[in-house]
């Protein structure tokens, strides 16, 4: 493990500019790296540009802005600085984004030009710096288009941070409309990247390509800092993240590495690979054969490694769980890849699947110096909610007291939310979320994202889907995809009436053949088409609650 002389993101930061200083650190897809010793100069630079502008240590400090290198540099001016980093993800509206700046007090903030409409005269800050350039985009003062000076001899705090010092205030994207901000100190962070390194299997010879936002935790941590840390480069995809950037992006950075949620895997899966299998005959029926379907997976796994540049190591999912079907794909395909689990209140990593011992289903085990336990388990299941504690765990939720009192149980332990269970040998299986879960009509726990996860598994033309209780009976949201159902039943060339009485009928059929999995307790009674995509938070998961109607 790698050894600190104290648990802040500025000593991590520190051995890594001393051990890796002429290597390159981190650049846009495409453009020179800056080198671990520039990286530490442009930090330092910023920080004289905050001591010059009268920041003080524990002032709040807003980063809006999409990936790149310059997101990297204020951060750790800000948070090597002694002051709050307030990350906003860039999906927020500009109503959530002044609400995040109103609640945590922020006094300055660092943003992309795009997104500075978004701070236009929000209180109570004081001063913007364009992202671009950190020229000053907005000041009470009236400086404007200036950068300040890069030498401000003896400003700024004289001692550093402390590990017990606020370090960042993260507003949660939430799937229940709700945002809060989530304390996380240096010892919180700190103390996560050094103990998942442990199952974090990173040299300096890794490249890593960013897709995911930076403002959220996952990245910023297992990202950012865990790389960074050892010595990687890492590079940031630049533009919006469709498949053909993302591509693009593959084939100039070749990385070794990638973070990435599962929908990604998912689309992969599901518009490259599902296609050109059922679009032969014999390649529908070889796929059904476990040792056939072993092959040809592994020789798509091939054609897919070569399109994403052809060095890719492993894959890191996070977020959310893989789908039954896409996590077989990438194991029989010999990709390597693991998961984990976590929460922006635990800074984020509570366990990894260790790599080359991943099991299939799981989320892996926790990481060291943590406790995790099934909180009141089903005694036929052992299903129950997840608690953790240690020193990964937030500090609470800033300025609502409430609902961090409503989050903790005596002895410091946290309430995750999630429902789950940990296997003889310590993995742990998600079931899902515990405000989520249904009450069946003998008192059956019914989880909605294990039915969600089969009707996708099992129904390829089905996209997204919520299934929820109405009246005593589930209900099942499905978002089908147009291209499959033009390609299979030309469904333009219907008349609107013919194309709702088709897609009825695919419905019913779906609904027939899924209840044969599922028990009878869990069987869906109604499916309803969703003619457009569900909206998601900025972290891609659904709003359920837009839904439950």
């Amino acid at each position: 493990m790698i050894q600190l002389p104290h648990h802040t993101i500025g000593a991590l930061m520190e051995q890594a500019f001393e051990r890796h200083g002429i290597r390159p650190a981190i650049a846009s897809a495409g453009e020179k790296p800056l080198t671990y010793t520039e990286l530490k100069r442009a930090v330092e630079d910023r920080m004289h540009i905050l001591a010059g502008s009268g920041i003080r240590s524990g002032d709040r400090v807003v980063i809006l802005s999409d990936n790149c290198p310059n997101w990297v540099v204020a951060y750790f001016a800000v948070v090597c600085f002694g002051a709050v980093a307030v990350p906003i993800l860039p999906g927020f509206s500009e109503e959530n984004v002044r609400h995040i700046v109103r609640d945590s007090g922020a006094v300055a903030a660092f943003a992309a030009a795009k997104y500075l409409p978004r701070l236009k005269n929000a209180e109570p800050l004081n001063i913007t710096w364009q992202m671009e350039d950190f020229s000053v985009a907005w000041s009470r003062s009236g400086r404007m288009g200036q950068t300040a000076p890069t030498s401000v001899s003896g400003s700024g705090p004289k001692t550093g941070p402390k590990p017990e010092d606020l370090a960042v205030v993260i507003y949660t994207s939430g799937t229940t409309g709700h945002s809060k901000g989530v304390m996380l100190t240096h010892e919180n962070i700190v103390f996560d990247v050094l103990h998942a390194l442990e199952l974090f299997p990173l040299t300096p010879e890794d490249v890593f390509l960013s897709i995911l936002p930076l403002s959220h935790t996952f990245e910023a941590t297992g990202g950012l800092l865990c790389p960074l840390a050892m010595g990687v480069s890492i590079f940031y995809m630049q533009g919006l993240p469709t498949p053909k950037n993302l591509l693009d992006a593959m084939q100039t950075v070749q990385p070794t590495g990638v973070l990435t949620v599962p929908l990604v895997m998912d689309k992969i899966y599901r518009k490259r690979i599902l296609p050109q299998i059922q679009s032969k005959p014999v390649l529908r029926v070889m796929v059904r054969n476990p040792f056939f379907r072993k092959r040809l997976y592994r020789i798509a796994g091939k054609k897919l490694i070569q399109s994403l540049g052809g060095r890719l190591r492993f894959f890191m999912f996070g977020g959310a769980a893989l789908n039954e079907d896409v996590e077989g794909f990438v194991r029989d395909a010999g990709i390597s890849y693991s998961t984990g689990y976590g929460m922006t209140e635990t800074s984020p990593i509570m366990t990894i699947n260790p790599f080359g011992r991943v099991k299939v289903g799981s989320c892996g085990k926790p990481i060291s110096g943590i406790e995790m336990k099934i909180f009141n388990p089903d005694p036929a299941t052992g299903v129950g909610e997840i608690i953790v504690k240690g020193p990964i765990v937030m500090q609470g939720y800033y300025n609502n007291p409430q609902a961090t009192k409503d989050t903790f149980l005596d002895g410091g332990w946290l309430k995750t939310g999630d429902l789950g269970m940990f296997d003889k040998e310590g993995y742990l299986f998600i079931k899902g979320r515990s405000k989520n879960t249904i009450i069946g009509p003998n008192g059956e726990n019914i989880y909605p994202e294990i039915i969600e996860g089969r009707l996708l598994q099992k129904f390829p033309f089905i996209q997204q889907a919520v299934v929820y209780q109405k009246n005593d009976r589930l209900v099942a949201k499905a978002y089908l995809d147009s291209e499959m159902l033009e390609t299979d039943h030309g469904l333009s060339r219907k008349t609107p009436e013919a194309a709702e009485a088709l897609v009825k009928a695919l419905l019913e059929t779906v609904r027939t053949e899924v209840n044969k999995d599922l028990p009878s307790f869990s069987a869906i009674h109604r499916m309803v088409w969703q003619k457009e995509p569900f909206e998601l938070t900025p972290t891609n998961k659904v709003k359920r609650y837009m839904y439950m109607d």
